[in-house]
């Protein structure tokens, strides 16, 4: 079974003032975290999907990417997942990552892609103190079709998506730091 990775670093960054996915930890940017956990599992195609703001800001020569037209950027995290999946072909599923997420790890990657052995679901989301992390999951190409739907009648809310097709929901313990995602300086001051 094909798996894709995909990074979503394609967002304003409204509230950190500057590309968060640029900051760095441990001497890599944010987004490169995000590729790491998924080269370390093997997953292939990786695509960084952006927009043409910011794809001259990369460091990367090793994944794919795809770049969002300057009428598509800025839509939100659904359009941007659909917008990636449906421009990889022969996969069965794609593992989503968000760029801001700086203390993702290869392990969770590699607990989150054993559950796909189980066909029936159509998303394999991460849960952690009963929030959920869609940004964080796994999708599989059937979830495509619903996606477009949704977009086609503007409903751009991720819940939108999750409430119609098959999820698989799992709980992560409160304490793992994989989910802290950053979304202003003052949230990154506290772990620096």
């Amino acid at each position: 079974m094909k798996i894709a990775g995909i990074v979503l670093a394609g967002g304003k960054s409204s509230r950190y003032g500057k590309p968060k996915m640029f900051e760095t930890y441990q001497g890599k940017y944010f987004y490169q975290h995000s590729v790491e956990a998924l080269k370390q599992n093997s997953l292939s195609p990786i695509v960084i999907a952006t927009n043409e703001n910011l794809i001259s800001y990369f460091e990367q020569d090793d994944v794919d990417f795809i770049v969002e037209k300057e009428s598509e950027t800025y839509q939100g995290p659904l359009f941007a997942i659909y917008n990636a999946l449906s421009k990889i072909s022969n996969v069965e599923w794609y593992f989503v990552l968000s760029c801001d997420t700086p203390f993702i790890t290869s392990a969770f990657v590699d607990k989150m892609i054993h559950l796909t052995k189980n066909s029936y679901y159509d998303a394999i989301v991460p849960t952690q103190s009963g929030r959920i992390h869609p940004l964080l999951a796994l999708y599989h190409r059937r979830s495509l079709l619903k996606m477009k739907q949704l977009l086609a009648k503007d409903k751009r809310k991720m819940q939108l998506l999750l409430d119609e097709i098959t999820v698989l929901t799992v709980s992560f313990p409160t304490e793992d730091e994989v989910f802290i995602n950053i979304n202003k300086p003052k949230d990154w001051r506290k772990y620096q």
